[in-house]
């Protein structure tokens, strides 16, 4: 009966401990990708037109580390990610614009906005267009 209270306590101090968490460095921070949010662009997902014209205003700014790429990929129906445009980060802030004209037919575009970090850390934003 002895091993047994043994292995039940072993297990329930196993069960109730933390888990093992990766530390970060004080002040490691994520690069940040904000949409311009004036009349006349775009930066929510959004229902639009066959056909519409969009006009996307990114700018990146570097977290801890230095920025290396920009990309901006586009996957239409939940299918594959296909890449459209990319840019090698040469400022912080670096900025970037983007028109978009929607299909032709009615379905999902989604649209990401990735920059890499010369560490190789990507960060991502997403704009998910309903074409009507």
């Amino acid at each position: 009966m002895r091993p047994f209270l043994a292995i039940a306590a072993l297990l329930c101090l196993l069960l109730l401990s933390p888990g093992c968490t990766k530390d970060q460095p004080d002040g490691d921070t994520a690069a940040a990708i904000n949409f311009r949010t004036d009349s006349g662009y775009t930066w929510l997902d959004d229902t639009v037109p066959i056909s519409d014209t969009l006009h996307i205003v990114t700018t990146v700014s570097k977290g801890s580390d230095d920025l290396q790429s920009f990309f901006i990929d586009v996957a239409y129906d939940n299918g594959p990610r296909m890449r459209q445009d990319s840019a090698h980060v040469s400022s912080d802030p670096f900025t970037f614009e983007k028109t978009v004209v929607t299909r032709d037919q009615a379905g999902t575009e989604k649209w990401w906005f990735s920059v890499r970090e010369y560490d190789g850390d990507v960060t991502q934003r997403a704009l998910t267009l309903t074409v009507q």
